[in-house]
């Protein structure tokens, strides 16, 4: 079976998926075409951004030595995570934030319409304040699994103000 272009622009869904793209507050960004990529590619050029911004502004930059981490940056090595506001802006949400990987420091993109902002945490911040538990007993910001087991993946979401624990980038680095 095929289906013709115009068919499917027909059809009411088509009119659902062309309002989805008026509320993106990407749409006029120079980030949008990273936004619309797959999440792997997307995560490839969040290393890239680092890694050159970082090479470029004359910093130590190597090649990390395991899939545990990015890159190398002035000795340390740093795993990077990013993130476009989803929804309407609600809300950033970094993802896959392993506690137990070999890193020194995570790199926080908050990739915004107009800007970028880089935060950092060290890992041992990283495990203080995601690997905890509720009065329950259950993982807070477990990404798999449900709550009650410790996968160790996490998730959090929120803006870079909404954790204290959050540095500039360039403090730890």
């Amino acid at each position: 079976m095929k289906i013709q272009a115009e068919q499917i622009k027909k059809l009411n869904v088509w009119n659902t998926i062309q309002n989805q793209n008026k509320n993106d507050l990407y749409a006029d960004s120079d980030f949008l075409v990273l936004k619309q990529l797959s999440s792997k590619k997307k995560g490839k050029y969040f290393e890239d951004i680092v890694k050159e911004y970082f090479y470029s502004n004359g910093y130590d930059v190597k090649k990390s030595e395991s899939s545990d981490h990015d890159v190398i940056i002035n000795g340390l090595k740093v795993e990077i995570k990013g993130s476009f506001l989803w929804g309407l802006g609600t809300h950033f949400r970094w993802q896959q934030i392993r506690v137990n990987q070999d890193y020194d420091v995570i790199c926080f993109l908050a990739i915004y319409p107009t800007h970028v902002e880089l935060y950092g945490a060290t890992k041992e911040d990283c495990k203080k304040h995601l690997e905890v538990q509720d009065s329950r007993g259950y993982w807070i910001y477990n990404q798999h699994g449900g709550k009650r087991v410790n996968s160790g993946t996490f998730v959090i979401d929120g803006f870079p103000s909404d954790f204290s624990w959050f540095r500039n980038l360039e403090e730890l680095i």
